[in-house]
């Protein structure tokens, strides 16, 4: 695999806009909002690529690449040349990709059952490739008018996220994975933080990137919160001002995140695509 340089990164960019699945982390690389890293298997005219976002997130794109690349890129998969430190999540396309690596695999591809919520891997797991899947949702407003009617009136404080908040924010999903610094964030992004009484944040939901007018949403909430209805309440502030600014929200999840996935529901995202999502171990 050849490593692209990050000046001709934009070269990319009309190529991946035909994907007719949410691209929009490797989008943010593209246009090197995020610092990415991106592999081809030619430089001058690419047939496949595969980049990768900071967050630990991938992209597989193109079935043509020559077998080279491939091969290469099944060491990569596999960790066999140890370079990955933790586990990543491997998005492909198109869909003729998906019978392409069921064959590079073979034996190291498990699939896992499409409603199976996520866990770590088992013993037997660990050094293989999991299959799950991704789900790509589409926004409703009218119903998530009506749940944003429905919402009780208690008083909750929910303030722009600061830039304490997002150097010190903690978690899974956090600002500082898809940003490079809170100057960019601002700039280009927004968020907000519900704070409890002592000023303590407890939910956070925040624009994971912002790309032609659709803005991906990234929540974050702490565990001791969990459960209280903070994280839909935030959600609703990020949303709102998606509404009033013109902003598609977007949402995507794993199908094992059975909390995302209510989340989602509840206000106003209805499913509309699955596609195959890869752990590759580490």
């Amino acid at each position: 695999m050849i490593e692209l340089k990050k000046e001709t990164f934009q070269n990319l960019i009309l190529t991946l806009q035909e994907a007719e699945i949410n691209t929009l982390f490797a989008m943010s690389v593209l246009e090197r909002k995020v610092d990415g890293k991106i592999f081809v298997d030619d430089s001058t005219s690419p047939a496949s690529f595969y980049l990768q976002h900071p967050y630990g997130m991938s992209l597989l794109y193109g079935e043509n690449g020559n077998e080279e690349f491939y091969g290469e890129l099944k060491l990569h998969l596999l960790n066999s040349d140890k370079c990955r430190k933790r586990a990543e999540w491997l998005q492909v396309y198109p869909a003729a990709l998906y019978s392409k690596m069921e064959t590079l695999l073979g034996d190291n591809l498990i699939k896992k059952g499409a409603e199976e919520p996520y866990s770590d891997p088992s013993s037997a797991e660990v050094h293989k490739v999991l299959e799950y899947q991704r789900i790509n949702f589409t926004f409703r407003k009218e119903k998530y008018l009506a749940f944003r009617r429905s919402l009780p009136d208690e008083h909750a404080e929910i303030i722009p996220m600061t830039e304490d908040i997002f150097n010190q924010l903690a978690g899974n999903v956090v600002p500082g994975y898809f940003w490079v610094s809170y100057s960019d964030f601002e700039k280009y992004g927004i968020g907000f933080t519900l704070l409890l009484k002592d000023r303590i944040p407890a939910s956070t939901a925040f624009a994971s990137c912002v790309i032609d007018r659709k803005l991906e949403i990234g929540i974050e909430t702490g565990t001791e919160y969990r459960g209280s209805g903070f994280a839909a309440r935030v959600c609703a502030r990020l949303i709102d001002y998606c509404l009033e600014n013109g902003l598609e929200p977007v949402w995507s999840c794993n199908s094992g995140n059975m909390g995302s996935r209510k989340l989602a529901g509840k206000l106003g995202f209805e499913e509309c695509k699955r596609i195959p999502y890869y752990r590759l171990p580490f």
